[in-house]
């Protein structure tokens, strides 16, 4: 098989995913634009592709360690990287006992499911270091997403809403999970880039040693309150159970993540490198970054056009860019969003944003 230039092999009871191609391309820029030199460790490594590509595409990636508990993954991972003229270590074990014994700057975790049983594992790696990265797949997405609250209640003990902007829900109570743990291990947190695809929520996160970090990550968690009535939704230290708005019961998701998934900096550094690189899916990472750049330092959620204009009792669905002028026109900020094609981010007050519907 090949992903990008690099050729490999899946063996028999490897597991592989060709979709995850994107994931593994938007990531291994990550790797590249953090700099400096980096010892990478592949956990649930399988075949290995992703660890590969990240030290065969980043020249700063100085050392690839590969991890999983499956003699059949380390065996195939090891051979992939012989392929490809790389070295690498390789640890057969659980990676709950293995992180006693290891250290990287940059830890990839990419499990089936939740990573929220891997999260102390991550910290362990680091706890050596004062600063590293960690990048967080997750694919259980209708837990984080609210299709399933209890099992959301048991992994993450958060709250999840099944919503409008449900992704986004999920994706701030997987990093709060992040930072919770983070913070026991007196370490705060920084997400770099974060994006929903597909089947899954991916976050590359910078971690770093410090109690006044640790204290500032935890004042970043908080609630969403969201009325089903009108359409409000809003950030609250605590949840409350009547709409701000229009005095209705509200619901609420959390604790969860409300401050910025995207940094800014980095991401367009993350569009500059991926111009320079052949990819195949170069045109859709474009498109993806630039939307990431755009919700950089905007308010958490967004609003879906065709809810608002329902709540607002106009059938006319407008188009999302005219939508978006005529907020901005309104003195507001106003973007489309990665998550959804016919929604948008601003920090125009929901008021507005239906004046404009009405209009």
């Amino acid at each position: 098989m090949d992903e990008e230039g690099i050729s490999f092999t899946a063996g028999k009871n490897v597991f592989y995913n060709p979709n995850m191609k994107f994931c593994r391309s938007v990531s291994s820029l990550a790797v590249g634009v953090i700099g400096g030199k980096l010892s990478v460790i592949d956990a649930f490594c399988a075949s290995g592709i992703r660890g590969i590509r990240y030290a065969k595409e980043n020249s700063n990636v100085e050392k690839l360690t590969f991890l999983d508990m499956e003699s059949a993954a380390i065996r195939n991972a090891k051979s992939n990287a012989k392929k490809n003229k790389l070295k690498a270590d390789a640890v057969r074990d659980n990676i709950s006992r293995a992180v006693f014994d290891l250290a990287a700057d940059f830890l990839e975790i990419d499990p089936f499911g939740s990573p929220a049983p891997y999260t102390y594992d991550s910290f362990r790696v680091f706890n050596p270091l004062k600063l590293g990265y960690l990048s967080v797949t997750a694919t259980d997405v209708a837990v984080l997403c609210g299709g399933k609250n209890r099992p959301c209640l048991k992994n993450y003990h958060s709250i999840p809403l099944n919503n409008e902007f449900t992704h986004e829900t999920g994706m701030r109570i997987m990093v709060k999970k992040i930072a919770e743990v983070a913070a026991e291990f007196n370490m705060g947190i920084k997400p770099l880039v974060s994006f929903s695809d597909r089947h899954y929520l991916k976050s590359v996160l910078e971690v770093r040693r410090g109690a006044e970090l640790a204290h500032e990550t935890m004042t970043s968690l908080g609630y969403i309150d969201y009325c089903r009535h009108c359409g409000y939704r809003g950030t609250a230290e605590f949840p409350s159970r009547k709409c701000p708005a229009c005095k209705k019961p509200a619901v609420y998701a959390g604790p969860l993540w409300i401050g910025n998934l995207q940094d800014k900096k980095f991401i367009k550094k993350m569009i500059a490198l991926n111009k320079k690189r052949d990819y195949s899916q170069k045109a859709e990472i474009s498109r993806m970054l630039n939307l990431l750049e755009g919700e950089a330092g905007l308010p958490p959620f967004y609003y879906n056009i065709h809810n608002l204009c329902r709540m607002s009792g106009n059938g006319d669905i407008p188009k999302s860019d005219a939508f978006i002028e005529d907020v901005r026109k309104k003195g507001y900020k106003a973007v489309r969003t990665h998550y959804s094609n016919v929604s948008i981010k601003t920090n125009a007050p929901i008021k507005v944003l239906k004046s404009i519907c009405r209009k």
